[in-house]
């Protein structure tokens, strides 16, 4: 049995899971309230985004404990895309109140944007991940 060398690609796995909890962690935070606190259309917590935000970075670290590469790779790209998916629905009124000039004082709250920038690169590095080798063997 030969031995095994970490590439770019388990550290690049390792980053977008650390992004995803970092998501999630701030998330709870912030309690998912963006803009207008005083309006229902700045609240956009979804227990559901932080189960699988938090959950998925568990898992995927669980499977690269158990050195499942492949399958931490697949759980690290799907938590932050469908956590995309309900964040976009949760908070479609809010980015609506911004752009329509509801909200044009303000702009887009920096939590917000900060939650974002975390959400969107822990699926972009996830993404490249996914498609880089994470081992490579090495002769004895």
């Amino acid at each position: 049995m030969s031995n095994q060398k970490k590439t770019v690609g388990f550290y690049i796995l390792l980053i977008a899971s650390l992004l995803a909890l970092a998501a999630g962690i701030y998330f709870v935070a912030i309690h998912g309230t963006f803009g207008l606190d005083s309006t229902h259309n700045g609240v956009c917590y979804d227990p559901v985004l932080v189960g699988l935000l938090i959950g998925g970075t568990v898992l995927t670290f669980v499977l690269i404990f158990l050195k499942k590469y492949g399958l931490a790779s697949a759980v690290s790209v799907i938590a932050p895309g469908v956590g995309i998916c309900l964040f976009v629905h949760r908070c479609y009124w809010y980015v609506v109140d911004v752009f329509v000039g509801i909200d044009e004082k303000h702009g887009f709250d920096p939590k917000f944007i900060t939650f974002c920038a975390l959400l969107v690169l822990a699926f972009l590095f996830a993404e490249v991940a996914l498609y880089m080798r994470k081992t490579k063997a090495v002769k004895a």
